[in-house]
């Protein structure tokens, strides 16, 4: 099955050759192999995962909600953030995650203002998950 996932900025895999694909849904993580029966997911904030064909190491991408499509083609991956482990500054993401923190903790906050940290907590601890997988740079 082939897999692509775009985002408004930029193209992450096109139309590649996957054995299997793993998308953080809306309810819960699903897994897709090939012969998967079609349907379209929303997507939660959290790490994507896909096995290219022919290789032993699972790719993975942080991605921050979108759309998820499988047909008899493959799986299309429509994701308003998409990153890559190695795009990830894990210091800057750690400092972030550690000043919302204190915010959050000091600060009367809105409603809209909690589900907006929400979303930005759960893309951080994704974004540190992912970049923490990454072997050590020497």
């Amino acid at each position: 099955m082939k897999l692509t996932i775009v985002t408004p900025e930029k193209r992450i895999l096109v139309g590649q050759e996957v054995e299997e694909v793993t998308v953080p849904a809306f309810k819960g993580e699903l897994n897709i192999l090939p012969g998967h029966a079609p349907l379209i997911t929303t997507l939660e904030t959290g790490v994507m995962k896909w096995k290219l064909k022919g290789k032993e190491k699972q790719d993975m991408a942080v991605i921050s909600w979108g759309y998820c499509q499988v047909s008899p083609e493959g799986v299309n991956i429509l994701a308003n953030i998409a990153d890559l482990p190695e795009e990830i500054d894990l210091q800057a993401t750690k400092e972030f995650l550690a000043l919302s923190e204190k915010k959050i903790m000091n600060e009367l906050i809105t409603d809209e203002d909690w589900a907006e940290f929400q979303r930005d907590w759960a893309h951080a601890r994704a974004k540190i998950e992912a970049a923490e997988q990454l072997p050590a740079k020497k």
